[in-house]
Order: C-alpha cells, then structure tokens, then sequence
C-alpha cells in the first residue's frame, strides 16, 4: 500500500489522521441509528461499511485518496464498536450479569487473526489488492453468518431525540478514564516494538515478542475478568490492575534484558485488559449516548497521545515517553476511585 499510495512518513501520518477524524465524526450518526433502528442492525450496516472500505484502500492510488477512505473505514470501525457494546450492555441488563469482559476479549482474538492472517499471506507473496478482497469476502461471510445470532432489540423511540454531546456529570470521569486509558493501549502498540528493539536490544525477529507477551495477556485476562467482577468490583480491579501494569513498565524500564521486559509487560496488558470493558459496562447502563460520548473521550485519547509520546521519546528518549505511559497508568487508578457510576 506504500508504494501504490505514494506515502512518504508525513503523508502516512496525515492520512491515519484520517481514521482518526472518522472515529470522531460519525459519533453522532451512530446513536441516532442506534435509536432508530436498533443496535443490532446498527451493527450489520456499520460492519458491512467497514468491510467494504477494505477494498479501495488497496488501491488508493494517493494518500489524499487514502485518507479519505480511512475516514470511511473510521467511521465504519467506530459503529460498529459502538453498535457491539451497546448490545453487550443489554445482554447485561437483561441477564444481571457481566458479559463485556468477554465480549471485549474477541477483540483481542479479532487482533490475533488478523496479524496471523496477515503474516500468512504476506509469506505467500500475495500482491496487496488480492489481500484486502480475499478478507473483506471472509469477513463478510463471517458477519452475515453470526448476525442470526446477535441477540434481538429494536428502536427506542423514548430516546430518538437524544442528541450527542461530550461526558459531563457522572459520566464525566468515566470520559477522563476512557481518554487515558486509549492514550496507553495506543502508546502502547505503536511504540513496544521500539522499545524492544532500541531500548532492549532485541533483534528484529524477536521485537515483537513484546507486544505479543502484552497482547495474549490481555487476552486471558479478559476471558477471566466477567469472574472477577462480581468479586472484587470494578474500581478495585481498575486501579489495582493500573498498579500492577504501572510495575510492569516501570520493571521493563530498570531491567533492559529480553526475559525481564517480556514479563513486565505480561504485568501490563494483565494490569490493563478489564479498564475499557468496565468503562463501557458502566457507560452501556447510561444508554447509547452516554457510551458513544464516552468512546468519543477515547478516541480523542489515542489521537492527541500520540504526538506527545512521539516529543517525549525525541526529547527524553524511549525512557521518557515509557515513564509517561506509567504516569498515565496510575491516572487510570486514580480516576477509577472518583467514577461515581463504576461499582466497588
């Protein structure tokens, strides 16, 4: 996609502004459709859309043209992780349970297929436009294959007038958390693999061992975290879990040895898994708008982080811009205990 696009770094960062801006942007539109039609139709026409903007992004032939595709597939992305939480919410309302943890868990799953997918096809030689049609055809297929099985809802006329605006009230900390938290899982991905390779000295085939060792953690915290909460409550898991991940970085700082770093951040992706999955648990009972303004928070989180850790990593090296991650791993805890609508 590069060498189609033409992309130079600066133009690469202009057009995942891009996705960002559509992330952003289509907020509005979801909880009105969510209103109007049900989150689970919300969910079929988000996915579809998202799928399909697969397809021409293979083939952009400028990054002006690539942005704008990715503005689609933001927005498309965004619905659809709205439209899914929102029928978490219910499905928790309805049974008096908490499900979200493993509804959240599937993301991780979502994300190992696909870099395994990826990985497969990119060792296969498959030219890029190939690629993209021989997924967007799976998923597809996949997505009209479970839709049966979504559970059933349908418009909420009471609320059609809702309109859209950012966290205030109770909602506001669940809001400040969101962004945080977005600003770690993002720092996080985009800089691990630097981390590992500049500040460990691991080699390029062993770099990705980091964000690996991060993400399966996650992954198996999640699949146990709907067992935790009934147990020990959310505030007492995001602000213990902000601690442990806090110790993992700050170990992966003090220890640049391979084994060592690896640990720390199974520390971390442990000690952050349950913090979004609560959140939007909390922000799901509030209705629609309420999770939509919420996700909205941490959008704005992940876009505007990056920036910082990338002046912070220029000015304070790699050290600075993991310090800064810690920092915001205990705001995460700390905001936890000022979350009115998080239950103990």
């Amino acid at each position: 996609m590069r060498d189609i696009s033409m992309l130079t770094p600066v133009t690469l960062g202009y057009a995942l502004l891009g996705r960002g801006l559509g992330t952003i942007l289509i907020m509005p539109a979801v909880t009105g459709l969510i209103h109007r039609v049900g989150a689970k139709k919300a969910s079929m026409l988000f996915g579809v859309l998202l799928i399909l903007s697969l397809i021409p992004m293979a083939v952009a032939p400028d990054w002006i043209v690539l942005t704008l595709v990715l503005l689609i597939t933001g927005a498309g992305a965004s619905g659809y992780n709205i439209s899914i939480n929102a029928l978490g919410s219910r499905i928790e309302e309805s049974t008096g349970r908490s499900h979200m943890s493993m509804i959240h868990s599937w993301f991780g799953v979502g994300n190992v297929a696909g870099a395994l997918a990826g990985t497969a096809m990119a060792s296969q030689q498959f030219s890029v436009t190939l690629h993209f049609w021989g997924i967007a055809i799976l998923l597809l297929v996949v997505l009209m294959g479970v839709y049966s099985y979504l559970p059933e809802d349908g418009p909420d006329p009471q609320a059609v007038k809702a309109r859209f605006k950012l966290p205030h009230g109770s909602l506001l900390w669940l809001g400040v958390i969101c962004f945080v938290a977005a600003s770690i899982e993002d720092s996080i991905m985009n800089w691990v693999t630097l981390f590992f390779t500049d500040y460990v000295g691991a080699s390029e085939g062993l770099a990705p061992i980091g964000y690996t060792a991060y993400a399966v953690s996650m992954l198996i915290m999640r699949l146990v975290g709907d067992r935790l909460k009934p147990r020990f409550g959310a505030k007492a898991l995001i602000t213990g879990g902000s601690v442990i991940a806090a110790t993992g970085v700050i170990i992966s700082i003090l220890s640049p040895n391979l084994m060592v770093a690896s640990i720390g951040f199974v520390m971390a992706g442990a000690g952050v898994a349950l913090t979004f999955p609560m959140i939007f648990s909390a922000a799901g009972k509030e209705g629609a708008v309420a999770l939509a303004t919420v996700a909205t928070m941490g959008a704005l989180g992940g876009m505007l982080s990056q920036p910082i850790m990338g002046y912070l990593v220029d000015n304070f090296t790699l050290t600075g811009g993991f310090i800064f991650i810690c920092i915001c791993m205990l705001a995460v805890g700390a905001g936890s205990q000022k979350a009115r609508l998080l239950k103990k």
